[in-house]
């Protein structure tokens, strides 16, 4: 089995790897962060650019493609290049474990952050042909309550980066989808994209993954060919047993019924059916 690989000079900053790397530039994450939210976000700091939170030994882990916070605000920014099943139900349970991964240093509720999860799609999540798609939890009865929870969902659909308004997160949109740079900001995105594809550090990493990925999915490959080698034989075996018992049991009843035996007491002792023992 041959596995293939984006050659580096085909990267992007969409590409999971890139944008792991470009967003360690804290200048690039913070505006990257301030444009889709609009807001000014404070010193950043990563407890672990690309997070595993696995808080229970039975719990479903997450890894974090980018996961940042200011002094007030956490935040998670996930590329998406092909929408995943129950999206939706995936960041409830993203921002579920951030908030137990935020409990476990002790704190007590009322510390915790205000909690973002940000999707950055592809391809639009919902099928509304919106740029942005924000979630928060407020009252059914009364639009303007808000829960005030401290968490929000927002989803970005870079292909409609021309309905976006303000200029600086439609340009960021638009080189998101198009890899289009037409700001300053998209620019010096691009510029550390080409500078990284030069990087003989970064391209021996991704080959390293590449090759480390290609290990896991070969072992696993072997893995499921050996199970289903050894299930086979095992099938092989019921079946071969079930047939000769099958078989047997149309002798002994073929011998009972040439003893003149009744159906009934041909039935008990072979266990086949009436309409089988007459066709013999």
């Amino acid at each position: 089995m041959e596995y293939t690989h984006k050659p580096v000079e085909e990267l992007s900053f969409t590409d999971d790897f890139m944008f792991g790397t470009v967003m360690k530039n804290k200048m690039i994450c913070k505006g990257v962060i301030e444009r889709l939210l609009h807001i000014k976000v404070g010193k950043i700091e990563y407890p672990s650019l690309q997070k595993t939170i696995a808080p229970f030994y039975e719990s479903k882990g997450i890894r974090l493609d980018v996961y940042v916070s200011d002094p007030e605000r956490i935040f998670d920014i996930e590329i998406q290049t092909s929408i995943p099943p129950s999206l939706p139900k995936r960041t409830r349970y993203y921002q579920s474990l951030m908030d137990v991964d935020n409990l476990l240093r002790g704190q007590s509720y009322a510390e915790l952050k205000e909690s973002y999860v940000i999707f950055i799609c592809t391809q639009d999540p919902f099928g509304k042909g919106l740029p942005v798609y924000e979630f928060r939890n407020i009252c059914t009865a009364d639009d303007m309550l808000f829960l005030d929870d401290k968490s929000v969902k927002v989803f970005y659909n870079v292909g409609a980066y021309g309905k976006e308004d303000e200029p600086e997160l439609s340009a960021l949109l638009e080189y998101l989808c198009e890899r289009r740079a037409t700001s300053g900001f998209t620019q010096h995105i691009d510029e550390l994209v080409e500078k990284a594809k030069r990087n003989e550090k970064f391209r021996s990493r991704y080959m390293s993954l590449n090759i480390w990925k290609d290990d896991l999915l070969r072992e696993g490959s072997q893995l499921g060919e050996k199970i289903g080698f050894e299930r086979g034989i095992r099938k092989g075996r019921r079946d071969g047993i079930a047939a000769g018992s099958y078989q047997k049991a149309r002798e002994t009843a073929k011998i009972l019924s040439d003893m003149q035996m009744s159906l009934e007491v041909i039935t008990k002792a072979t266990g086949l059916s009436e309409a089988e023992i007459q066709k013999l």
